[in-house]
């Protein structure tokens, strides 16, 4: 899960960076005059728009995914005991075959 997690990262900080694109942008035009600075503003709004959204779809993705990794390790859980439980007894097997056969 540790390569999710650094995808997850990856995606926040992404986020993050265009939060700072945005806040630049914001700086810039409120130094501009005019029409540049009404169209600076609707492509902010625009952007601030569209952040929002891509966070919202990221939580409820990131959301969704834990929900269904949680639910297939719960689903495993059993085998992987079972698993586990059965290499003991095929290591215990193993050397008692092994004893068995240097013992002759």
């Amino acid at each position: 899960m540790s390569t999710n997690k650094k995808s997850f990262e990856e995606v926040e900080n992404l986020l993050q960076e265009i939060g700072l694109k945005i806040e630049e942008l914001v700086e810039k035009g409120a130094k501009a005059t005019g029409e540049a600075k009404k169209d600076i503003e609707k492509k902010i709004s625009e952007m601030e728009f569209k952040k929002e959204n891509l966070e919202k779809e990221f939580i409820s993705k990131r959301d969704e995914f834990e929900k269904i990794l949680a639910e297939k390790k719960r689903l495993m859980g059993p085998d992987i005991k079972k698993t586990g439980e059965h290499l003991e007894i095929a290591a215990k097997h193993l050397g008692a075959a092994m004893k068995s056969l240097f013992s002759k």
